[in-house]
């Protein structure tokens, strides 16, 4: 979720999470490139541009540049740049969708604490895409600012049946006492914003915190402190029924 965007930026050696960028495209690039590979190097790049610039002030001359690659090349691969930023839109939420595997489906339990478990486990994987794929969070502000073809189409592909499913359920997990007192309308913008804006906003991270957000025991920690924030109820213990205390009998 060939090679792709979520290998590149997954753990290095010494345990931090590998954020793509231009100052280490070069030396992935020289690690792994073959002719078979370019249309994957090219997604990787225009996620990267897209991310940064929008879509209008993003360069097709820059995404391949920054591969080593022509214009022409571009233009093989895809018809356009909106065919490019349609594929790499797709790229990126096919990676988050490969995120989740092995997970039942949100309607797959009739049991609210096994629900509350899956979802507890989707934050948790959420929170983990979100700091190796700052790139996602950043698309989808630069596109949601405006109403567009792009942004309909988006939602209606990729977004629309995450935030459908996340509403069903929190329904069901706030009938339950178990997720915190949010609007299931609302929600999925909470967990957004939450899992991403630390690792969309790094450089801020850091300087108030002194913390290194791409270090895995941080991203974890990041994770539960969702995870019991949004779903208290999940681990809090349920008292036991009330009992009627029995009178005693006189004769």
């Amino acid at each position: 979720m060939s090679r792709s965007v979520g290998q590149v930026n997954g753990s290095t050696a010494n345990g931090r999470i590998l954020i793509l960028s231009d100052d280490n495209m070069t030396e992935v690039r020289r690690t792994r490139r073959t002719r078979d590979d370019l249309r994957e190097e090219l997604l990787e790049s225009a996620l990267l541009e897209f991310a940064a610039k929008g879509f209008d002030g993003a360069s097709t001359r820059s995404i391949a540049e920054r591969v080593d690659a022509h214009q022409p090349q571009i233009n093989y691969h895809f018809a356009s740049k909106e065919a490019l930023w349609d594929a790499a839109v797709e790229h990126l939420f096919a990676l988050l969708v490969g995120t989740f595997a092995g997970l039942p489906p949100l309607d797959g339990t009739d049991d609210p604490v096994e629900l509350g478990r899956d979802v507890a486990e989707m934050l948790r994987r959420f929170v983990r895409f979100a700091a190796e794929h700052p790139e996602l969070n950043r698309i989808m502000v630069q596109e949601a600012t405006e109403d567009s073809d792009r942004l309909h189409r988006t939602i209606e592909r990729h977004v629309r049946p995450w935030y459908d499913a996340t509403k069903v359920a929190w329904e069901r997990l706030r009938g339950a006492g178990i997720a915190a007192p949010i609007d299931a309308a609302n929600v999925y913008w909470v967990i957004v914003g939450a899992a991403s804006l630390p690792f969309v906003n790094a450089p801020e991270v850091r300087i108030l915190s002194g913390a290194e957000p791409t270090d895995p025991a941080w991203v974890a920690t990041h994770a539960e402190s969702i995870v019991a924030t949004l779903l208290p109820g999940l681990t809090k213990p349920r008292r036991p029924p009330p009992t009627r205390a029995r009178r005693a009998r006189t004769s």
